[in-house]
């Protein structure tokens, strides 16, 4: 009997990675989407997965300190010591870009500012999946 995949935990980035390639199929990492899954204390991926398409390649920090106050209230409401997996989406080589790391920065600066903690930003495209590291 094979094991569903959120109830194996995710302790290294491999892990994450290889969650990450197994929930976002390679045709929908043609769009540029930002994706947010949630993982509990013990590193189950949460039943939630928050895909939000079409957004910029120079996010305004309005925008995404409005969503590291929702990662906060979300897993401080359900799962305090809980983490986020941002993914960023889009066609192209999987290769980070100046707009990848923009976002990046803007998610860290932001998630710091509202008390969300991330467990890793990542970009996937059609070629693959690779961490977003500083």
């Amino acid at each position: 009997m094979t094991t569903p995949p959120e109830l194996v935990p995710l302790h290294t980035e491999a892990d994450v990675l290889r969650r990450i390639e197994q929930l976002i199929e390679p045709d929908a990492r043609c769009r540029q989407s930002l994706w947010l899954f949630f993982l509990d204390r013990n590193q189950h991926q949460l039943p939630v997965v928050v895909p939000i398409d079409d957004v910029p390649d120079d996010p305004e920090h309005e925008l995404v300190g409005n969503l590291c106050y929702i990662v906060a209230e979300v897993l401080g409401d359900s799962e305090p010591e809980g983490s986020v997996v941002f993914v960023l989406t889009r066609p192209g080589p999987a290769v980070p870009d100046e707009a990848d790391r923009t976002w990046r920065d803007r998610l860290r600066d932001a998630a710091a500012e509202h008390r969300a903690r991330i467990r890793m930003t990542c970009l996937a495209t059609p070629d693959g999946v690779v961490p977003l590291t500083a």
